[in-house]
């Protein structure tokens, strides 16, 4: 991807600022952004420091970078941004913090409301609204708009937490909304399709350190219900884009719920699959033993292994002898894998 010099990008750049307003430091959290990071990075171009911190991306999200911030700096790779803003901010050299994850962009009107506020308001934190974009595109009668996230703060008045969904906490004074009605707002690209939305909603559900509000007490059933049909409820039509995208929002809750469930009541996938994989073998080891009977003209193989799997427990090999109780040694003995002719 051609790069384009810092010097013509900042359409912004240090433009009637007023004398009152501080010095702003910019940063966004990149891994493999793809063209989505160009836009999300000339929407902060506007900043006095520009800061980008990428995650060991493998595609041209670095060379984007460098041609538009400041300052890149590379870390390992990390499944949530969370951990990594504490790097971005130990960065940040001036006191008001501007900050965008690498698919949001800031609109052009709060660009301005930034410029002209960041220095006068009396308020030491800022929740912008959020135009979210789920499945490609944006409706404003589905449930996520308008939606709030602290985007701005001045040092000194929140910091950074690493807990999932919560992100700034420590907050001292006023926290501000912006408001939405004249275009000022951060549009998110977060989710392009169901696949992707899919593959967030296992990856954040999977972070031991996230915020879930649930009462676990409630039973799974009602519980699935219930997050429908709220969902819906914050939704201003029923076309199917909009419920769709709150099905989908429902359908995080329900992951993140049974996801609880499961750490709750002590489930191992993994331990349960190797003991039944286990029973499993402990069967095939008789089956091969009665085949092996009924060759050296003993009673019929089926028979044997039906007598004794009648009686059989998992975790033994054999609970006892056939109905003539002369089920010999070998039915216990694992013959291993086949050899292969020579």
């Amino acid at each position: 991807m051609p790069s384009t010099p810092k010097t013509d990008l900042g359409d912004f750049k240090g433009s009637n600022m007023g004398a009152n307003t501080p010095r702003i430091s910019g940063f966004a959290i990149t891994y493999n952004s793809g063209e989505i990071l160009k836009t999300c990075l000339r929407s902060l171009r506007f900043v006095d420091e520009l800061i980008v911190v990428d995650k060991s991306s493998t595609d041209g999200t670095p060379s984007v970078a460098e041609a538009y911030a400041d300052k890149v700096i590379s870390v390992p790779w990390s499944p949530l941004p969370t951990e990594t803003r504490f790097t971005a901010y130990e960065a940040c050299s001036h006191d008001f913090i501007l900050y965008l994850d690498h698919d949001e962009c800031l609109s052009v009107e709060g660009i301005h409301w930034v410029r002209e506020n960041a220095g006068s308001h009396p308020a030491g934190v800022f929740r912008f609204p959020k135009r979210e974009y789920i499945l490609g595109r944006h409706d404003q009668d589905a449930y996520y708009w308008p939606s709030y996230n602290i985007r701005a703060f001045r040092r000194g008045s929140a910091e950074f937490v690493s807990t999932l969904h919560e992100e700034v906490g420590g907050i001292e004074g006023e926290v501000y909304d912006v408001p939405h009605d004249e275009g000022v707002c951060i549009h998110n690209l977060s989710h392009r399709d169901t696949f992707q939305w899919i593959e967030k909603t296992n990856r954040y559900t999977n972070v031991q350190d996230r915020v879930s509000f649930f009462d676990t007490n409630t039973p799974l059933e009602a519980f699935a219900q219930e997050r429908i049909a709220f969902w819906l409820a914050q939704s201003r039509s029923r076309s199917d884009y909009v419920v769709s995208a709150a099905l989908l929002r429902a359908g995080y809750d329900i992951v993140d719920r049974v996801k609880l469930w499961e750490a709750q009541d002590g489930l191992d996938g993994s331990r349960a699959f190797a003991a039944v994989c286990a029973e499993l073998e402990a069967t095939y080891d008789i089956a091969d033993r009665a085949k092996l009977w009924e060759a050296q003209d003993g009673p019929d193989g089926k028979a044997v292994f039906a007598a004794v799997r009648v009686n059989w427990k998992p975790g033994t090999t054999h609970s006892g002898p056939d109905t003539a109780g002369r089920i010999p040694t070998f039915l216990r003995i694992d013959k291993g894998p086949r050899s292969k002719p020579s």
